[in-house]
């Protein structure tokens, strides 16, 4: 229900403001850190997307409106794709809807694990790759990607790839061993409460949560307080697309700059 509500406020308001900001509003390529396959070593590859001003692409949940960049895998017998990897997502408008996704030029990374035994000089990775990329209108899109490369014993790093995909590394968010989160609302409640202890973050700072499990949407008033003991409280309503009775809330915490992965558990 969700994703039909979303595809179709998409097309009406694609259709109302494609004139003002024509697509695809982005260019993409997939690109590996190593010119070669060692058998057995996995290596990352990414989807790197470089916007134009003014659009965005989504974040793997956009929240009220937008799809997820996507990849379809077709490997090799005996290779392996993980799941995305995704940097931290910064808040966006689609029209006049808030969104959360991909402003700036960002690389989604993704590990390929080879088999231990190649019986070929070279290998070819394909992948298809779906995107919707929306400014004032929005601009669904895909491409068919080919990547060959031969097998050896050493690895030989691509210096350009590599760059991109250190930096994609660099902004995918980890868990700080500082940062406690506390889910305090009941899984079946139309309200959730967060209490988070260990933030660093003076008074007047920028805090957002991303949820990363569609708990949260992205156009519900997010309220933090702060407690005398230094704790913050996150209030906000749950998203009536909200999975039912999950056992935790896990998403991203954004405090001015930084970018923390959150998992919160009720009290025992």
């Amino acid at each position: 229900m969700r994703l039909f509500f979303t595809l179709v406020l998409l097309i009406g308001l694609a259709r109302a403001y494609d004139s003002q900001l024509k697509g695809p509003g982005l260019s993409v390529e997939l690109i590996a850190e190593n010119r070669n396959i060692v058998p057995g070593e996995p290596f990352t590859v990414g989807l790197h997307i470089h916007h134009f001003a003014g659009f965005h692409t989504y974040w793997k949940n956009p929240g009220i409106v937008g799809v997820a960049t996507a990849l379809d895998w077709t490997l090799p017998e005996g290779f392996t794709a993980s799941e995305i990897s995704w940097p931290y997502p910064e808040k966006s408008l689609m029209a006049t809807h808030p969104c959360h996704g991909y402003e700036r030029d960002v690389t989604l990374l993704v590990t390929i694990t080879p088999p231990h035994e190649i019986t070929t000089e070279f290998v070819t990775l394909s992948a298809r790759a779906i995107w919707m990329c929306c400014a004032k209108g929005c601009f669904p899109g895909s491409r068919s990607f080919q990547m060959t490369l031969p097998v050896s014993p050493d690895l030989i790093p691509d210096p350009s790839a590599k760059a991109h995909i250190q930096k994609a590394r660099a902004e995918i968010p980890q868990a700080s061993d500082q940062i406690h989160a506390l889910l305090l609302s009941p899984s079946e409640g139309s309200d959730l409460k967060v209490k988070f202890t260990g933030i660093r973050a003076p008074q007047g700072a920028d805090l957002y949560f991303f949820s990363g499990d569609h708990q949260i949407s992205s156009n519900q008033k997010q309220k933090f307080t702060r407690e005398s003991d230094g704790s913050l409280i996150l209030s906000v309503p749950r998203s009536e697309y909200s999975p039912k009775e999950l056992p935790s809330l896990r998403g991203i915490l954004k405090v001015n700059e930084s970018h923390y992965a959150i998992e919160a558990f009720p009290q025992h």
